[in-house]
């Protein structure tokens, strides 16, 4: 057998292995991250709650109800994100909000493999695994894993799997991984509808019909979704359009001034284009991320423009497929296959790098593995609490009694529906939501005064209280 022909069996052979290897290293290190967040009560009932509750009634065949949102609030009025029901199957096995965030740690381990197995074809293994770990650990993935779970969650490896079809020349396959983003988020249909345009581009006259098939059913879901779906489900309307205001030359004029003063929303682009070496954004695949990154900085919250939550992990799928197609094609000339690599590594040093900066850096810290005194006592006081019975817990403490209980967050009282007849609430709480902890102690004081709730017992700073 010719070296020619070696070469071209083992390439792929390495690529998939190297692949696969990355993806499990990932989710080792993801599920070990996420499950100690759980354990110091690191989590929230917003979010890990809510879609814990949402979860948990699709498991039993009814409506996505969220009481930690409010009386009768249907999940699918806040968001469309029904492929969350595939999870009940699993939740029915295991009824843990653990569940969701293993789940939420896998999938986005998978969204490693295929990065990896394009980057290891195409550069070979030293700048393929340096370009994964890069992924693995940039910045806007870490910063999902720290906050709970989230609908995104499929979204991060549909769009990887997408972006390397595309690279790939594998036309249907990156229509086909892009047309059910449309259940992950409404949104995301514009996404869909991008991801088109590009295969219709590179792809040429042979795929303009299934490229624009695709287009149109992303456009008519994000239209259908907001405009019918969600409405119908909510109180009042498409709740985020609220989020915008004035015309749109205005939003956009006030975008561009945010940026240029230096408002988050420029370090989210810096940050950005620094975890790929300014190189992945010269990508024509950079236009995935538009969409995003628009809605995002029209916007007048100002929470969705920054670094922070959930909001940037599906970027880091765009930004580092972006970056091995920019290395495929001009990169090569420009570069040449030594500094090609050494570009990998630099990803790879800066993402490792940003970890100094964020969530991952606890990972090797021993009080990283400590559980809080209040983990235990908080499960042990939640025993004497009835199944099914109404609790009210301050925020860190409702992803522990969630699976079993009907939760509101306290002090969000009194309800118009079922005032709790337990309150289970961690006077230590560091949280800022709904309250701070001062604001949590004169809640308890108050309630415990005036509003009819008894002290059962104590444990660690964590009170159990029923309704006299």
């Amino acid at each position: 057998m010719s070296t020619a022909i070696r070469s071209r069996i083992s390439r792929p052979s390495a690529a998939w292995v190297t692949g696969w290897g990355a993806g499990a290293a990932a989710a080792v290190v993801y599920v070990l991250f996420v499950v100690r967040r759980y354990q110091r009560l690191d989590t929230n009932g917003w979010d890990l709650g809510i879609f814990t509750q949402a979860v948990r009634a699709y498991s039993r065949f009814t409506a996505p109800l969220v009481p930690l949102e409010g009386d009768h609030v249907n999940l699918l009025g806040d968001h469309f994100q029904p492929w969350i029901a595939l999870i009940a199957p699993i939740y029915r096995i295991f009824p843990t909000p653990v569940t969701l965030i293993v789940v939420q740690a896998l999938l986005f381990a998978l969204a490693v493999i295929p990065v990896v197995r394009l980057s290891t074809s195409r550069f070979g293994v030293v700048a393929g695994v340096a370009i994964g770990v890069g992924f693995a650990v940039s910045w806007g993935l870490v910063q999902a894993l720290s906050f709970d779970f989230h609908e995104i969650a499929l979204a991060v490896p549909l769009v990887a799997f997408s972006l390397v079809a595309l690279c790939e020349e594998r036309w249907r396959a990156a229509l086909a991984y892009a047309a059910p983003l449309v259940f992950c988020k409404e949104d995301l249909g514009v996404t869909v509808a991008v991801i088109a345009l590009l295969v219709a581009w590179r792809g040429g006259r042979v795929v303009w019909t299934a490229a624009a098939v695709t287009g149109v059913w992303g456009i008519a879901w994000t239209v259908v979704t907001m405009k019918v779906i969600i409405p119908s489900l909510a109180d009042s309307g498409y709740g985020y359009e609220s989020k915008f205001s004035g015309g749109a030359t205005d939003s956009a004029l006030r975008t561009l001034r945010g940026i240029a003063w230096g408002d988050p929303r420029s370090g989210t682009l810096f940050l950005l284009a620094v975890v790929v070496l300014v190189v992945g954004v010269l990508s024509p695949l950079m236009l995935v991320a538009v969409p995003t990154l628009a809605w995002r900085f029209l916007s007048t919250n100002t929470l969705y423009w920054g670094t922070g939550f959930h909001y940037n992990a599906i970027l880091m799928s765009v930004v580092f497929v972006a970056l091995i197609d920019a290395l495929s094609g001009w990169g090569a000339t420009v570069f040449g296959r030594r500094r090609v690599t050494a570009i990998a590594l630099g990803c790879a040093g800066v993402g490792l790098a940003l970890c100094y900066g964020n969530a991952f850096a606890r990972l090797p810290q021993p009080s990283f593995y400590d559980n809080p005194p209040q983990f235990a006592a908080a499960k042990a006081l939640a025993q004497r609490i009835p199944d099914g019975a109404a609790v009210a817990t301050t925020n860190n403490l409702a992803p522990l009694v969630v699976s079993r209980h009907e939760v509101s967050l306290f002090p969000k009282l009194p309800r118009t529906a079922r005032l709790p007849n337990w309150l289970l609430i961690d006077t230590t709480t560091h949280g800022y939501y709904p309250t701070d902890n001062a604001g949590v102690n004169v809640a308890l004081d108050a309630v415990q005064s005036t509003g009819g709730y008894h002290r059962v017992a104590e444990s660690a700073g964590v009170v159990l209280a029923t309704r006299n």
